[in-house]
C-alpha cells in the first residue's frame, strides 16, 4: 500500500516508482517485488528474476546497453540523472485510480522500456500493480 496525497497525487505517484527504480538500481530487487503486493491483471506475479531477464531479451547484445556494459542493462538511480521525467499519472475514468508509465532508466540514460504500472484505490490506501515491463 501507498499513500497518495488528495492534493498531489502526481508527487506522490511519482515519488513512490522513483524509489521502486532506486531499489532497482541498488540491487534490491526482492525489495522492489514486495511493494508489488498483487498479481497484475494478467496474473504474472513479479520476481526479481522474470524483472531481470525482461529487460536482458528486450536487449540485445549488439544494442548500445552492451558497449560499456558487457553484462547488458544496468538499472539506474532516476534521482542521479540530470534530465528527470516528470511524466503525469493518468486518472481512471471510473475515479478507482491511476495509470502511469514510465521510461526505465538504465546505464546512465533513460532507455526505451517502459514501466506501466496501475496505482488503484483500497479501502487503507492504495495498492501499486506493476502491468507490463515493455518497449512502447
Amino acid at each position: 500500500m501507498i499513500d497518495v496525497s488528495s492534493d498531489a497525487p502526481e508527487k506522490s505517484i511519482l515519488d513512490f516508482v522513483k524509489q521502486w527504480m532506486k531499489l532497482l538500481a541498488d540491487d534490491r530487487f526482492d525489495e522492489a517485488c514486495a511493494l508489488l503486493e498483487h498479481p497484475n491483471s494478467y496474473g504474472v506475479v513479479w520476481t526479481p528474476n522474470l524483472i531481470k531477464e525482461i529487460v536482458h531479451d528486450t536487449f540485445s547484445p549488439d544494442t548500445h546497453f552492451y558497449k560499456f556494459h558487457p553484462e547488458g542493462p544496468i538499472f539506474t538511480d532516476p534521482y542521479e540523472l540530470e534530465e528527470q521525467r516528470n511524466i503525469e499519472p493518468i486518472e481512471l475514468n471510473d475515479g478507482s485510480g491511476y495509470a502511469f508509465d514510465y521510461d526505465v532508466p538504465l546505464n546512465g540514460g533513460w532507455s526505451d522500456l517502459t514501466a506501466q504500472f496501475e496505482i488503484l484505490k483500497k479501502p487503507n490506501g492504495y495498492v501499486v500493480f506493476l502491468d507490463d515491463l515493455h518497449v512502447l
